[in-house]
């Protein structure tokens, strides 16, 4: 929960509550979700209208966990759970999603930093910098603030976050905005080329904060609950003859201590809950329990540091409890936490990506996937229940759904799957590959052929090719939008920073059409560093990179068939809603497979993606339909690109959307009676 508006009042008041502080050899606990939204706000070329650039984001990440191993800083990188699995706070949780959606489909070039989406694939990015760093990663539960919290004050550790739960808590915590974080910040720390041994920042003062308004610590966790809800009248609060209507974060934190001051430690628990009607009390008890909580440690972090954990039971036949592989992989940040809602709450909620307001929500054609998903996660349940059941609750998943402007809620049957068995999420461990990866080809509807054709890709790739096809087979995109999105991966995982470079000398390419050996995998080893460099050189004498646009005024186009030109500056919404799609295939994908205990080799191919980079790519290539002739001169990329754009055409029999069609579904309704809902 934030409390709106404490943390700008805490920063005005300048060094009253703030000391400076040097962070250096010592452990400190970092708010994952606060700090990966921050340094993406915070990095001015993350370009978020054109859907995500993760290659430069999981660099700003890696730079950031360098400089805390360089200051000999040990991070605990704490994730929140399966948010409000209480319901708490319901109706604000929801106004934020419509916050989301306003920004997801307002936002483009001329006004991206004032309608920032962080991007789908942003906290996995994260962990994935981490991973490089063997930084350990630990995903709570549920709700993470109050127990991280009291983690933090039992061991004294300072908390890297900018929530304002914290300074209600008293832990000693290090306000991101102290920190100079986003881009140059490895070079704004060492400067002159020495290495800074400390990270320069503040640490809020707990005591000084209850000392400025003379209430005893003790008080502090009710302060939060005065100002943390809109359940109580703050007139209520204040003598009957004051006429104040409206009040600011100074004026409400001087009532609720002046009115916190009236009262004793063992009766301002009764005194708050009188403050309110008998309907809203339980809201305000949940929140009392919240703030107050004073001791016990959270589940997943008693794991880390106990290698045990509290099993988690949720509401369903027999109140079974959760396999315990499951939750160790959950509080490893394995899963992301919607994972466990779904389990908990059978409710998966909205997903803001960047879209066309007039397009159908970007979800919609990987939904299939979310279902067969689902089923495994609720196999128990789902063996036991009748699709046809009244029981709604146990046959359904309650999805909000984009609808224009608006969010709506339907309920999704079960994934309906006749050929394989669903398999059971307790048994998943001890199941056979095979069986895993059968189920895995069903809900992603590739046959014999394609699965076999896959594995010819390296081994890193192979969920992002399974991921194209079924993009394809369900969004129908142009050619140019296929084309690009494989140049863009030859490209970046061939010479992006963190990409596969090759360094041995050029070989030659004579009669490698009959060579037996002459596949995916075997061109991708001979490539060549010169003929990489040549490729990215002709991509910027083209306009596509960041490089060569550094800040381009882009006209909107709304459709891609408005016009063919070579003009890269001009913006095509619905090419960015296209890549959208792809992104949430690929993301539930990805965690299928890791669901099913990765029948598929784990990726992280999604580091190669650049939205940016994709999307000028796709209307060069619209308006050049040679455009591979363009890479001749750069041998061993040419070949590759070639061999993998005939590979892929087989894949899909060479069925792409023409560049001058416009089917598409249109609405919510159409999408969903496809589904069967």
């Amino acid at each position: 929960m934030v409390i709106r508006g404490l943390f700008s009042y805490i920063e005005k008041q300048g060094d009253k509550f703030l000391k400076d502080h040097e962070l250096t050899s010592t452990t400190v606990i970092v708010d994952v979700n606060n700090v990966a939204v921050t340094i993406h706000n915070s990095s001015y070329d993350m370009d978020p209208a054109f859907g995500g650039n993760y290659d430069k984001l999981f660099a700003e990440y890696c730079d950031f966990n360098s400089l805390l191993k360089q200051c000999n800083i040990t991070p605990i990188m704490v994730l929140n759970g399966a948010l409000g699995v209480d319901n708490r706070n319901r109706n604000k949780k929801m106004k934020n999603r419509h916050d989301r959606l306003r920004k997801s489909t307002k936002c483009f070039p001329g006004n991206q930093y004032q309608n920032e989406v962080f991007p789908l694939f942003g906290v996995e990015v994260f962990i994935n910098a981490c991973k490089m760093f063997n930084f350990k990663v630990i995903q709570n539960d549920f709700e993470a603030d109050e127990e991280t919290a009291l983690f933090a004050k039992s061991l004294h550790y300072p908390v890297l976050s900018n929530d304002s739960d914290y300074l209600i808590f008293g832990v000693k915590q290090i306000p991101l905005k102290s920190l100079n974080l986003g881009k140059g910040m490895m070079a704004r720390y060492n400067e002159k080329g020495k290495h800074s041994s400390s990270l320069k920042c503040k640490i809020f003062l707990a005591d000084k904060f209850v000392d400025y308004l003379s209430l005893p610590s003790t008080h502090l966790p009710y302060l939060g609950v005065l100002l943390g809800n809109g359940l109580i009248d703050f007139k209520s609060l204040t003598s009957p003859h004051n006429t104040q209507k409206n009040f600011n974060i100074q004026s409400r934190i001087d009532v609720a201590a002046s009115w916190l001051r009236q009262h004793k430690i063992d009766d301002v628990h009764v005194k708050i809950l009188s403050l309110v009607e008998e309907e809203k009390k339980e809201d305000l008890k949940k929140l009392l329990a919240y703030y107050g909580k004073t001791e016990g440690k959270p589940t997943a972090l008693e794991y880390f540091f106990k290698g045990s954990g509290k099993k988690i039971i949720i509401n369903s036949k027999g109140n079974r409890a959760l396999p315990q592989w499951f939750m160790t992989a959950s509080r490893e940040a394995m899963f992301p936490p919607w994972i466990l809602r779904i389990v908990c709450t059978q409710e998966f909620f909205y997903f803001a990506q960047v879209e066309e307001l007039k397009e159908p929500y970007s979800l919609l054609p990987a939904m299939d996937i979310v279902k067969g998903l689902s089923a495994v996660l609720l196999s128990h349940d789902y063996r036991n229940i009748s699709l046809e059941s009244t029981n709604v609750k146990v046959a359904h998943l309650a999805v909000q759904f984009r609808s224009g402007a608006t969010i709506e809620e339907r309920n999704i049957p079960f994934y309906e799957g006749q050929c394989v068995t669903i398999p059971n999420l307790e048994d998943i461990p001890l199941l056979p590959s095979g069986t895993k990866e059968r189920f895995f080809n069903q809900v992603m509807k590739l046959n014999d052929f394609q699965s076999r054709t896959i594995k010819q890709f390296p081994k890193d790739i192979q969920m992002f090719i399974g991921s194209m096809i079924f993009w394809n087979n369900e969004t129908n995109p142009s050619s140019h939008q296929v084309d690009a999105l494989i140049m863009m991966l030859v490209v970046q995982r061939s010479v992006g920073k963190y990409g596969h470079r090759q360094n041995q000398a050029s070989d030659s390419f004579a009669g490698m059409e009959g060579d037996p050996n002459n596949t995916i995998k075997n061109l991708w080893n001979r490539l060549d560093k010169s003929d990489c460099d040549l490729a990215i050189k002709i991509l910027e004498d083209r306009g596509c990179t960041q490089k060569s646009i550094a800040k381009p005024k882009y006209k909107v186009s709304r459709y891609d068939s408005a016009a063919k030109s070579s003009n890269a500056c001009k913006y095509y919404k619905r090419t960015v809603h296209k890549y959208a799609e792809f992104q949430m295939i690929l993301y539930f994908a990805t965690f299928m497979n890791r669901l099913l205990g990765c029948p598929y080799p784990e990726t992280n191919s999604v580091i190669c993606f650049n939205g940016f980079f994709l999307h000028n790519l796709a209307s060069y290539i619209f308006s050049n339909s040679n455009w591979i002739e363009t890479f001749s001169t750069c041998k061993s990329v040419y070949r590759l690109l070639k061999q993998v754009v005939l590979t892929f055409s087989s894949l899909t029999k060479g069925q792409y959307k023409q560049d001058n069609s416009n089917e598409t579904l249109r609405n919510l309704d159409d999408m969903l009676m496809r589904l069967k809902v």
